[in-house]
């Protein structure tokens, strides 16, 4: 799950996060003629700067220190024997106290800015629908800041919600001791805990469209608290609850919610905050609730004990969902329940890493009681999602 972490030369100068000093180059080959360069703009890095805020504070012993006040760099890790060409770049963070920490991307993790140039050139049809393009990062310093987009270009806006982090400091090895693992897990991966019944919940509600004519997608909010152990300075989250969506228009291939959708949710969480000053919306749930390829199984399926023809992924609208509405908070979760072709049920959960959701392991434990352990940090107003321009 992790990039490989390359620790860049003393000798490749660092550049400020405002000025990236990044392109992302496509060719129809590798090698072969560039089609177009395409400027790595600050807002492209919004998530990067979250997930390296989440890694080099949050999760050494910092939570006091809000994203804002993270003295971030960029330092980009050129390729062997190459000037220009990169095989990722490290995001620096730099606390008056101590020595510098950073977190590694690699060239996957601009993906959005490498579709936003093949769009531009499908316009002009010097690529072709379906046609395969490779791209890779170049770094070029001392070029000028890439020009504003025009606002027919703007997907979305996003500012940062969370200036302070408000958690709970909770020890981690006493919930290892009873929690049941569960999926693939990566040692180098924050922990994600749920309690028993908010999974039951999340799956209850997500599975629930299941039952339509046609089936649709439905889902739940996951609320829950960010905690750091004092022991280790480790950040890890706990899902407490999990709430229906309601009043969303749910369609076969998505679910979409309303104002008041939002509202019942943010109602909810607002009137337990008296308990747990902590609690928040850590993310969301919901089901694929279809069967992929129609249901339609291979010779084989019935001797195999696992068919991997699943309907189970975090889509670009997930991707593009999770950036508008948890904009600042690398810890947000996004769980799918699904299908494969032969009807088992399946479910993956995906957090941020190389500012991409990816599956990840998670656990589950009996219980979880927030208002138990000490709240830090500062209160936080409970917001309603950011507002989308298309």
């Amino acid at each position: 799950m992790n990039p490989p972490v390359i620790q860049p030369p003393a000798a490749v100068p660092r550049v400020p996060v405002e000025q990236p000093a990044l392109a992302v180059v496509l060719r129809l080959d590798s090698p072969g003629v560039i089609l177009a360069r395409e400027p790595v703009r600050p807002d492209d890095l919004a998530a990067h700067i979250a997930e390296a805020w989440r890694e080099c504070c949050l999760r050494k012993g910092r939570p006091g220190v809000a994203m804002s006040e993270a003295d971030i760099w960029l330092r980009p890790l050129l390729k062997p024997d190459q000037k220009i060409a990169c095989a990722g770049f490290a995001l620096e963070a730099h606390l008056p106290d101590a020595r510098p920490v950073s977190t590694s991307f690699t060239h996957r993790s601009l993906d959005p800015v490498a579709r936003r140039a093949a769009q531009r050139l499908l316009k002009t049809t010097r690529l072709k629908d379906g046609q395969t393009y490779f791209y890779e990062i170049q770094f070029q310093p001392g070029a000028q800041p890439a020009p504003v987009a025009n606002a027919d270009e703007i997907e979305f806006e996003t500012t940062d919600r969370s200036p302070s982090l408000t958690w709970l400091e909770a020890p981690l090895r006493p919930l290892l001791d009873q929690a049941t693992p569960r999926n693939a897990m990566d040692e180098a991966a924050f922990h994600v805990f749920f309690t028993a019944s908010a999974f039951a919940r999340a799956e209850q509600f997500a599975r629930k469209g299941a039952g339509a004519s046609p089936p649709v997608e439905t889902g739940a909010a996951l609320a829950g608290v960010v905690c750091s152990c004092p022991d280790t300075g480790d950040l890890f989250v706990v899902i407490t609850d999990a709430y229906e969506v309601m009043a969303a228009e749910e369609k076969p291939y998505s679910i979409e919610l309303s104002h008041e959708s939002w509202r019942r949710i943010l109602t909810t969480i607002k009137a337990r905050e008296a308990r747990c000053p902590a609690l928040r919306l850590l993310g969301q749930a919901h089901g694929h609730n279809f069967l992929p390829a129609g249901g339609q199984t291979c010779e084989a399926c019935p001797t195999r004990p696992v068919c991997d023809l699943t309907n189970v992924f975090a889509s670009e609208d997930d991707e593009n969902w999770t950036r508008a509405h948890f904009a600042g908070q690398p810890w947000s979760i996004c769980a799918i329940f699904g299908l494969s072709a032969r009807s088992d049920r399946l479910h993956e959960v995906f957090t941020q890493h190389n500012a991409r959701l990816r599956r990840r392991g998670y656990f589950v434990i009996p219980d979880f009681k927030p208002e138990q352990w000490p709240c830090r940090g500062v209160t936080p107003v409970l917001q309603g999602p950011q507002e989308t321009a298309r």
